[in-house]
């Protein structure tokens, strides 16, 4: 009976990690004034990313999150500067946001661990090379 509910037990664990590691939307909220006009932005990223930090006018609304569609509301109407970094890029740009319907704009973004292979391929090749040159 212990070994069914240790089991028991140990599936649980298993899924709440699986589910815990999912990314999730964030929504969050720009500061603007109560009497300002206001829109919604949403970036959808093509895959999930991790370290995702979004600003909009120079005002970080998003930190450190694993998402794979941010959602930010109260941006006022016009345009707006938006910078995004996610696994370990970034990208700025300009963007139209209207009051009457959210903005969506859809990002690429690069996979977690392709920089870090990229960079130990490069260095290891660096090494390949002065060994052979020299």
């Amino acid at each position: 009976m212990a070994s069914v509910r240790l089991m028991s037990v140990k599936w649980f664990v298993l899924v709440m990690c699986l589910v815990a590691g999912c990314a999730k939307d964030v929504r969050a909220r720009f500061p603007s004034q109560p009497d300002t006009p206001t829109g919604t932005l949403i970036l959808a990223l093509a895959q999930p990313a991790s370290g995702v930090m979004v600003s909009v006018n120079g005002t970080l609304v998003v930190e450190d999150a694993h998402t794979e569609r941010v959602v930010i509301e109260g941006v006022p109407i016009g345009t707006g500067e938006v910078i995004m970094a996610a696994n370990g890029s970034d990208k700025a740009f300009h963007v139209w946001i209207d009051s009457e319907r959210p903005t969506t704009v859809p990002l690429g973004v690069p996979d977690e661990s392709s920089g870090f292979l990229k960079s130990l391929a490069g260095s290891l090749l660096t090494i390949v090379v002065y060994s052979l040159l020299h």
